[in-house]
């Protein structure tokens, strides 16, 4: 197993453990390690030349993300998604999302408020699949960011999950529910009705 890192990681600003699990997410949303494979702390380490023990906590974290998936004394590997689990990962997006949008339009100030009415202008103007579905993370990004709940911010790995599950599903199952309720979305947001613009990201993500 090898992966494409360019440099080794520094220790210089952000904790070696989170700049592995930027570098090792990545290599899986981009599928440079593939479903399946088995992840060694090891030949990690070697890889982005630094010790085993941030690669160890990059791995609990990706397994807590849902990305990796391991068995006691058996493989840490990259996870291998069903259906089920699609769903789920899915199910999940828009849980997390809908609870951020509600809290962060009860929240934000002004200047937020209308960054994110900008962030939906864009959704609402894209065109192309991957246009839509890029210009719809970000606007729900921003929202997760400005939640004002430390807990859930902490939860933004879940967006590197999300990011693998647009490769392993059909694309229509996400652009078309977005398509069909970001209007709504936007128009929620103009008047912060927090309720029915969470209700709006659930159905993003086909909970209904």
């Amino acid at each position: 197993m090898s992966i494409a890192f360019t440099t080794p990681l520094s220790n210089r600003g952000p904790r070696l453990s989170d700049l592995a699990f930027e570098r090792i997410a990545e290599a899986i949303v981009a599928g440079a390690l593939e479903p399946g494979a088995v992840l060694r702390d090891a030949d990690l380490a070697a890889q982005l030349g630094v010790s085993r023990m941030p690669v160890r906590e990059a791995l609990q974290r990706l397994e807590r993300t849902g990305l990796v998936e391991t068995a006691a004394s058996r493989y840490t590997r990259v996870t291998v998604f069903t259906e089920k689990r699609i769903a789920d990962g899915i199910e999940f997006g828009g849980m997390l999302y809908g609870g951020a949008m509600q809290m962060a339009l009860r929240r934000m100030d002004l200047a937020t408020h209308q960054r994110l009415i900008e962030l939906l202008d864009e959704l609402c103007e894209a065109s192309e699949p991957e246009a839509v579905i890029d210009s719809c993370q970000a606007a729900l990004a921003f929202a997760l960011e400005n939640s004002g709940n430390e807990v859930m911010e902490r939860r933004r790995d879940v967006q590197y999950l999300l990011a693998r599950l647009r490769n392993v599903a059909a694309i229509a199952e996400f652009v078309d529910p977005i398509r069909a309720h970001r209007d709504m979305l936007r128009a929620a947001v103009v008047v912060r009705d927090a309720d029915t613009a969470e209700l709006t990201v659930r159905r993003m993500y086909r909970i209904c």
